[in-house]
């Protein structure tokens, strides 16, 4: 008589991999935030060695809000967004469907996931670091633009409004699209192959494969 051979269940092995990055978020983003949301109805801060509250105040903090630059500040988020955002995800868009179209045949793919992830590794100061000291009035950039003859003198990056949002928009662009690569390419492989096939059998180009079936 065969020995029946015991199943083994692989599946709770995928939820105990997971557990580690919920029970971080809920310590250190989850019950921080709900604490956020609750502390906005109170007042609650301190005067020199006074403590004042916490006092219940309901919308007030609100209101106070809605007198300040709010508009302002949401105008440039939306802008810094604009600049920064959609740029990378038409990159890595695009990144992700070359990557993972059999047909081109790229060599060293692996090599090519690391290094476009690589700035995502790198802390946000650091990076900001970087770029003022690269984009400063006497930085790399402008020395060789004047070495050149581009410009006659240097361009004051961090004066103006254009400028600086140019910059934060790059660094986000530059920090974040090989991680959207990445997202989108098991993504685009998550696709059934049949599907690609079936589509060249009907005779659709690569443009209609990635706008009917990839995007």
């Amino acid at each position: 008589m065969k020995k029946k051979r015991k199943s083994v269940s692989y599946a709770k092995w995928g939820y105990v991999f997971i557990l580690p990055f919920f029970i971080t978020y809920l310590i250190f983003s989850l019950i921080p935030l709900v604490d956020t949301v609750r502390f906005s109805f109170y007042e609650y801060y301190r005067s020199g060695i006074k403590q004042i509250g916490p006092n219940f105040v309901g919308l007030a903090n609100y209101a106070e809000l809605l007198k300040s630059d709010m508009i302002t500040y949401g105008k440039n988020t939306l802008i810094l967004w604009i600049i920064g955002f959609i740029p990378q995800i038409v990159v890595a868009l695009i990144l992700a469907n070359w990557f993972t179209d059999a047909r081109l045949k790229i060599h060293k793919l692996q090599f090519f996931k690391v290094v476009i992830y690589l700035p995502n590794l790198i802390m946000a100061s650091a990076f900001a670091l970087l770029f003022f000291t690269l984009f400063s009035n006497s930085g790399p950039v402008n020395s060789i633009l004047q070495s050149m003859g581009v410009i006659s003198k240097p361009i004051d990056f961090m004066g103006s409004v254009f400028g600086t949002r140019s910059l934060i928009g790059f660094m986000n662009f530059l920090m974040w699209f090989g991680n959207t690569t990445i997202m989108l390419m098991a993504a685009v492989m998550g696709i059934s192959t049949e599907v690609f096939e079936a589509a060249d059998l009907d005779g659709c180009n690569a443009l209609q494969r990635f706008f009917y079936i990839t995007l």
